[in-house]
């Protein structure tokens, strides 16, 4: 055999030994990873935890910690309102995403679309307010419009910085015609 042949031979096992390593790893690791990750989702511990890690808020009336999620450095955790149709997601992502607020939010809306069934929603900006939220401010934008079954819907949508310091994000999504203004006020105050 000559040395050429030798040398990539060499590569190619070094390559399928690797390969090997890393099938055997993912084999061990995933399943676990997947399992923990698919408890969480509805665990209403779990979301209060990830939660109030995030930010610190009170919970009006009729509103509760549902689920969460916990996947490669991005945390989500989803509040149930009053309604079925009514919810509020918070979400901190990787340091690395700080400043890349557009792809936050459509991270946040592919998240709460692929959570709800709702992919086809049509929304159009409508306002925005500035709050403070940790102790800084940020900016909630509004939106309004239908979802995929014709629906009437609203979305408040921010940005801001987590306890921790790294971006998060606030979803509020609820139907128009039973927008419960009150609770959401209340639970927006709560965040200073």
């Amino acid at each position: 055999m000559s040395r050429n042949t030798k040398i990539v031979v060499g590569i190619i096992a070094g390559i399928l030994g690797v390969c090997c390593i890393i099938a055997i790893v993912a084999a061990l690791v995933l399943p676990r990873m997947f399992q923990n990750f698919a408890e969480s989702v509805d665990d209403p511990a779990a979301a209060a935890d990830v939660a109030s890690s995030i930010v610190d808020y009170d919970l009006p009336a009729g509103y509760d910690e549902q689920g969460a999620m916990n996947f490669f450095g991005f945390r989500m955790a989803f509040i149930t309102g009053p309604d079925e149709n009514s919810m509020i997601m918070l979400a901190e992502f990787p340091a690395s995403l700080a400043g890349e607020e557009e792809q936050m939010q459509q991270q946040m809306r592919d998240a709460f679309a692929n959570q709800t069934g709702t992919q086809n929603m049509q929304l159009e900006l409508v306002g925005s307010e500035e709050v403070t939220i940790n102790g800084a401010d940020a900016t909630l934008a509004t939106y309004e419009g239908t979802d995929g079954q014709g629906n009437n819907v609203r979305q408040i949508l921010g940005v801001f910085e987590t306890k921790g310091g790294s971006p998060g994000m606030l979803m509020i999504f609820g139907d128009q015609d039973n927008w419960d203004e009150d609770g959401v006020s209340r639970f927006l105050d709560s965040l200073e």
